[in-house]
């Protein structure tokens, strides 16, 4: 069995473990925004020092959020729109209607308007 054969089995018993999820998707989030905020910074020649000040923010708190490391607050996320002269845009979106078990209290109290 490979190297990589395995740790796709690890991956895979860990997301199984309670939780395990959400904290996956909370690390895809973070490094997403962080790899949005890099790409506006590049696009606007600056280095995260210069962002880092527009921000009020040290360079390592700019480097940290680039590299997904942090779980950004809405605050931080304004501070670093505002400097990059962007907008904080956040949405909730319904499911597909099979991603809800229907036995789920949350989908029985949630029944979405008619359109």
């Amino acid at each position: 069995m490979s190297e990589q054969e395995s740790w796709r089995e690890l991956r895979d018993r860990r997301l199984t473990e309670p939780g395990a999820h959400e904290a996956y998707e909370a690390s895809r989030l973070a490094y997403e925004l962080g790899r949005t905020v890099r790409a506006m910074r590049e696009g606007c020649g600056w280095s995260q020092n210069d962002l880092a000040r527009e921000a009020g923010m040290t360079q390592s708190a700019v480097a940290r959020f680039e590299a997904g490391g942090t779980i950004p607050t809405l605050p931080v996320l304004e501070r670093l729109a505002r400097a990059l002269d962007a907008h904080v845009e956040v949405r909730l979106t319904p499911r597909a209607p099979a991603a809800v078990p229907p036995s789920s209290t949350l989908h029985r109290r949630c029944a979405r308007p008619a359109l």
